[in-house]
């Protein structure tokens, strides 16, 4: 018969990795949120077909670092004057300001594109 204390300890090891794993999941999400937005400045331009806005990017200290296009993500958040919306992006939101987190990839086309996991309007 086999020793059941090694079982033992596995099991009694699991609740600790869970409770790890918990933990730097939630500080990660505490550190997205703190985080300086990856494109900043206002939406000049909106793509119906794609449902893209055109964000003409600034960088800290107001330097232009050229435009973009911004689609949003399957799950992200956007925000409109501090109220979390579940609408799709359109043409009113032209002229506006935008913060924009990106979880993913942007395109090198030009303009390049991506997508926001998160997006404020101002």
């Amino acid at each position: 018969m086999s020793n059941p204390m090694p079982i033992v300890r596995r099991l009694s090891i699991l609740p600790m990795i869970l409770l790890l794993l918990t933990l730097g999941c939630a500080e990660q999400s505490e550190e997205q949120e703190k985080a300086e937005p990856h494109v900043r400045g206002m939406i000049t331009d909106f793509e119906l077909e794609r449902g893209q806005v055109l964000i003409d990017n600034k960088e800290d200290g107001s330097v232009d670092s050229g435009p973009i296009w911004i689609s949003l993500s399957k799950n992200a958040e956007l925000i409109i004057e501090g109220k979390t919306v579940t609408a799709s992006l359109d043409e009113i939101l032209v002229g506006r300001s935008a913060e924009v987190w990106i979880g993913g990839v942007i395109a090198q086309s030009y303009p390049p594109q991506t997508q926001a996991v998160k997006m404020v309007i101002h």
